[in-house]
């Protein structure tokens, strides 16, 4: 943005580019500029510096905008639109970037922890007094500047003789215990690729005594992210996997299944992944690598959609981010009041196909004239398709009326692919 352009809205340089301090700064930042003196403004030049400095302001805004309506002004709504687009761009790339640490010196391992979890917004609790574990909080001495998340944390885990536990019930969280005693050091063990973190954990040969050419390997690897994403499935095309023994010879893999599909269950922080191997000849000693391509489908930022008046709904819509929300009617049903909904997705990838749960339990609830959060008692699936979910929400009003009662409806807006190649090594056979 020019300076020219700046002064014309009435902006300074330090208004346009820096950030309120904090949220209710924000919201009235954006109100200023969404309304009559900025996007509403009579001159073109003001309208066009308000939509740039909104951009500026960052992904944070998002939750801020006006919802576009029929009432809306065109150009309002153009503009909104391009804001909203550019801004959930913005909030997708910095999604699927790995984040980054910087720490250093000599620290408490709790320390160390929070200063992790601050910089990257990736949440890690302390299940040690579950274990009955000794809760010790040793120094620690590291040196990482700008070091991805997976790195940084089991550099500091190893210092600090903790471990991962992935079976933790802290949604958009990570469990950190003590670790055996004979446990293999997590730098040395992890592979390393993005968000993701991969290591393989188990290895079973099988031999069938009536058949002896059924002899067959099966690779367990664990596969984990960072808890700030909210992978649903995994899916890794076996046409894509390669493995080698330690002369480089391919060792087998069973492609018929064609792609593994993992899906995640309830708040867990990781998944395993079972590789189909065919049994090399006794005289190998390890896998020497195993490389493929595999594929996140995570969700995305999470939008609230609201609507007034709920009882007057006919068929009203909102779309935002690639994602519609259409409330269709609300209906008196004996002694509740069912709301019925569809929601629709630009691009599904996958997630309302074979791993739609995840839908089930998006937030629902109503507001009613006093403020009063109401609960809906269950919802009934009515539609399912490629992209789009129907379902009928269910709410006991004690005997209240759904007039001027508010419907919120919260879902992800957008469902992600994001590429996970994988390079694993030096796994020894049994």
């Amino acid at each position: 943005m020019t300076t020219a352009l700046l002064l014309l809205a009435g902006l300074t340089l330090g208004q346009a580019a820096e950030k309120p301090a904090n949220a209710d700064e924000l919201a009235a930042k954006v109100k200023q500029l969404v309304g009559k003196q900025g996007l509403g403004h009579g001159e073109l030049a003001k309208r066009e510096a308000a939509e740039k400095a909104l951009v500026e302001l960052g992904p944070d805004v998002l939750p801020l905008l006006p919802t576009v309506t029929p009432r809306t002004p065109a150009e309002d709504k153009i503009r909104l639109q391009r804001v909203r687009t550019t801004l959930e761009n913005a909030a997708l790339a910095a999604v699927t970037k790995p984040s980054m640490v910087t720490l250093s010196g000599e620290m408490l391992f709790s320390e160390a922890i929070a200063k992790i979890s601050e910089q990257t917004g990736n949440k890690l609790f302390d299940y040690r007094e579950r274990f009955n574990q000794e809760q010790a909080d040793p120094r620690v001495t590291v040196s990482l500047d700008k070091v991805p998340f997976w790195k940084a944390l089991d550099t500091v885990l190893d210092a600090a003789g903790m471990t991962i536990y992935n079976y933790d019930e802290e949604k958009g969280a990570l469990a950190f215990t003590s670790r055996a005693d004979n446990a293999v050091s997590r730098l040395t063990s992890g592979s390393y690729s993005g968000l993701f973190r991969l290591e393989p954990t188990k290895i079973e040969a099988t031999r069938d005594l009536k058949n002896s050419q059924m002899h067959a390997l099966r690779l367990t690897v664990d596969a984990l992210w960072e808890p700030r994403v909210r992978p649903i499935v995994v899916e890794v095309p076996l046409a894509d996997a390669s493995a080698k023994d330690e002369s480089g010879s391919e060792i087998g893999i069973n492609r018929s299944e064609g792609t593994l599909e993992v899906p995640v269950e309830g708040n867990g922080a990781a998944v395993e992944i079972e590789f189909p191997l065919e049994a090399p000849a006794r005289s190998v000693k390890s896998i020497a690598s195993l490389t493929g391509k595999a594929t996140a489908v995570v969700l995305g930022k999470v939008e609230a959609f609201e609507f007034a008046d709920i009882d007057k709904a006919k068929s009203a819509e909102q779309e935002r981010g690639g994602v519609t929300v259409v409330v269709e009617n609300c209906r008196k049903n004996g002694d509740i009041y069912d709301v019925s909904m569809r929601v629709r997705f630009d691009r599904a990838a996958n997630a309302l196909q074979s791993h739609r749960g995840w839908i089930y339990d998006n937030e629902c609830y109503l507001i009613d004239a006093k403020g009063r959060r109401l609960e809906n008692a269950g919802l009934e699936a009515t539609l399912l398709a490629r992209n789009e979910v129907g379902m009928a929400y269910k709410f006991n009003l004690d005997g209240a009326t759904p007039a001027n009662c508010k419907f919120v409806y919260k879902t992800p807006a957008a469902i992600i692919r994001i590429p996970v190649d994988f390079e694993i090594k030096n796994i020894d056979l049994p």
